[in-house]
């Protein structure tokens, strides 16, 4: 072969393998750029998403710091205000033995009669007794003539119980007051259990319960001389309880439950029913510290026997 003809067929060598060699760099090149989108693609699609993540987890951290915020604040409310349907209050066997002790101290005796008097009259009313006060909460008291109570001193203990500082006149913020019958506010009635299921129709006492029924309380004999079985043998407390819880309803409060197992009971509830776990109280307790805080918690329901 020629020295012209190797050098021709060297050229078309090189020529050859410079085209091969620039379709191998351009393929390795458009391929890269392929992956470099795909990339960037799925970098952007990624920055998307933890944007729109970061958004929503910012959106829900903020509601949930609300949400505990008021839930937080709605607790302390809560506590601060305590609500007595929905607040337990304790106490020391001490301070309900305590809580019996009263300034005219018949509770025990019930201003029983050592001995029974035949009267003429169905019904007997206080000698003693005031005047109509405006400033005051009056009230009148009768008792049926064959129960052998006293007159006078069941009306000076039912004033000494809701004139107590634990009683219904922290609440009310006025005293009561004795009055004759013409001058009443409300009225208490003392009678036998046939005359208390007559008195308290329609509301069905059944031998056994009191009532308020409009602006009279009638008290049923059989209860304040045995008392209600959750009580035991403690007339004294089943007594203050009777009255103020009887009073409650002529001042507008209605039934509660029990807060919680081993509380003090509230006295709105039937305890003459049962007291549902809680521990037998004849204040207004509950009552009184919704007075003090200024709140109105109490759920009214209609007024029943007891």
């Amino acid at each position: 072969m020629s020295n012209n003809s190797r050098l021709l067929f060297l050229f078309i060598a090189l020529i050859g393998i410079a085209g091969l060699s620039y379709v191998i760099f351009f393929d390795e090149n458009t391929d890269q750029q392929t992956d470099v989108q795909v990339v960037n693609e799925i970098e952007s699609t990624t920055t998307t998403l933890i944007d729109s993540t970061t958004s929503t987890s910012t959106t829900t951290i903020m509601e949930t710091t609300t949400t505990s915020t008021t839930t937080t604040s709605s607790t302390t409310t809560t506590t601060t205000t305590i609500p007595p349907n929905q607040t337990a209050i304790y106490a020391t066997q001490e301070e309900i033995n305590n809580s019996k002790k009263i300034s005219y101290d018949f509770l025990q005796s019930g201003c029983k009669k050592d001995e029974s008097t035949d009267s003429e009259k169905e019904w007997i009313t206080p000698l003693e007794f005031f005047t109509y006060d405006e400033n005051k909460i009056n009230f009148s008291l009768k008792i049926d003539s064959t129960l052998g109570l006293k007159v006078d001193c069941i009306g000076n203990l039912i004033t000494s119980i809701l004139n107590d500082t634990r009683g219904w006149v922290k609440v009310t913020e006025k005293e009561f007051q004795l009055v004759e019958g013409t001058e009443k506010e409300f009225e208490f009635i003392f009678a036998s259990p046939e005359k208390t299921d007559e008195l308290c129709y329609p509301l069905e006492t059944n031998g056994i319960y009191s009532c308020r029924n409009e602006d009279q309380i009638i008290i049923n004999f059989f209860r304040w001389v045995n008392g209600a079985i959750d009580f035991g043998s403690d007339l004294e407390t089943y007594r203050l309880y009777l009255i103020n819880h009887e009073v409650g309803h002529i001042l507008g409060w209605g039934h509660v439950g029990c807060p919680k197992e081993g509380a003090l009971a509230p006295v709105m509830m039937q305890q003459s029913k049962s007291t549902m776990g809680c521990r037998p109280y004849g204040w207004p307790i509950y009552e009184i510290l919704e007075k003090e805080f200024g709140i109105n918690t109490y759920s009214f329901l209609p007024s029943e026997d007891n």
